[in-house]
């Protein structure tokens, strides 16, 4: 197996933390999310996991990123969402290190 660097495993570890932090309030507050969309937040980070751990191939960082910005351009805008965050936005952030600090 080929860990993905710390620099990876940073980055993605957020990005997948703040998905289902968003998810989680979104769903407690009732805030226009259906299982349609679950699932597609769902299938853009389901291999996030497997990326880190095994890093290389198909599961390597421009790969996921697609997913990433497929979810955010299929879903951004779409109904009454309010807390709806771009993933692509989370993964920025988190290159950034604006997570770092909270």
């Amino acid at each position: 197996m080929n860990i993905a660097s710390d620099e990876v495993l940073h980055d993605y570890l957020h990005v997948l933390e703040r998905a289902i932090l968003d998810l989680r309030a979104r769903i407690r507050y009732d805030d226009d999310v259906s299982m349609d969309e679950v699932h597609d937040l769902l299938d853009a980070v389901h291999n996030i996991p497997k990326m880190l751990r095994d890093y290389g191939g198909w599961h390597v960082t421009e790969n996921i990123d697609a997913d990433l910005a497929d979810y955010d351009t299929k879903w951004s805008g779409k109904g009454q969402a309010t807390g709806r965050k771009r993933l692509i936005e989370h993964l920025q952030r988190a290159r950034n290190g604006d997570y770092d600090v909270l």
